[in-house]
């Protein structure tokens, strides 16, 4: 046998090794993929930037502080401020007129902050406190579609009133008069800002249709800068700007594998 023949045997045989590699590898990536998500919906993108608001009908006030005794009741749609409360009352960040044309808060991607009532701010718990005094966390409840059951990830673009942390499943635990928050799971940390926007990364165990979402907004108490013994408290708000995107990584990997596929072939050719 010439060497260039034992050369292009052994080439050959390596070819159909990969080939059949892929031809395992292929399937297996596909069995194994992430769960794709669709379903979960920015905040206040119903109503246009620069426009009146209303009720957004994929966000629920679901659950208050035990300790909250005002007219509120939870079990209603959240409210996409408008913008026509006193200023006093409203965080500026909150406003669709300001601070909506850049990335860092009301109109990133269409987004708008959404909140407790229609075109007001104004504490739920009014007055001042002595201090020291706990923050309070407000629960808001939306729904997903998964595809399949298993560990998804979240990639959530997110500012709130003064911080927020996301869950999937579980039920409110009220242990903490002031700080309901979920029994699920959390997704990465929570992330504190007001005036712009951040990243929440992670991953949760999903089941396959619909699954329960959270996000539990703690308001923090505010100390009286000419009053150290005395604070105020505000009201909760956020916005979301970006949610999982059904995901191509399946896609790309099985692309990705015929393309594979189709090199070794043609390299087969020219050996043949």
């Amino acid at each position: 046998m010439s060497r260039s023949m034992f050369g292009g045997l052994v080439a050959r045989r390596f070819c159909l090794a990969i080939l059949a590699g892929l031809a395992l590898a292929v399937p297996t990536a596909t069995a194994t993929a992430t769960p794709i998500i669709t379903g979960l919906h920015k905040t206040g993108t119903q109503y246009p930037i620069g426009g009146p608001g209303g009720q957004d009908s994929y966000w629920e006030v679901y659950a208050f502080p035990t300790i909250y005794t005002g007219p509120l009741t939870a079990g209603y749609q959240a409210w996409v401020f408008s913008g026509g409360a006193p200023v006093n009352n409203v965080p500026p960040p909150w406003y669709p007129g300001r601070f909506n044309g850049g990335e860092d808060n009301v109109g990133a991607n269409g987004a708008r902050w959404i909140g407790l009532q229609s075109d007001n701010a104004v504490a739920i718990f009014p007055g001042t406190f002595p201090t020291p005094r706990s923050d309070y966390n407000v629960i808001y409840r939306t729904t997903f579609q998964s595809d399949s059951a298993g560990v998804a990830d979240f990639s959530l673009l997110t500012a709130a009133d003064n911080a927020i942390s996301f869950f999937v499943g579980g039920t409110v635990n009220n242990a903490d008069p002031y700080m309901p928050t979920m029994t699920g799971q959390q997704i990465g940390s929570e992330r504190q800002g007001l005036g712009s926007l951040g990243w929440v990364n992670g991953s949760a165990t999903v089941v396959a249709g619909t699954n329960d979402f959270y996000a539990v907004v703690r308001d923090r108490f505010l100390i009286d800068l000419l009053d150290p013994n005395v604070g105020t408290y505000g009201q909760t708000g956020f916005l979301i700007a970006a949610v999982p995107e059904p995901s191509s990584i399946v896609l790309a990997a099985i692309g990705g594998g015929f393309l594979a596929v189709g090199a070794v072939r043609r390299r087969l050719k020219r050996l043949a």
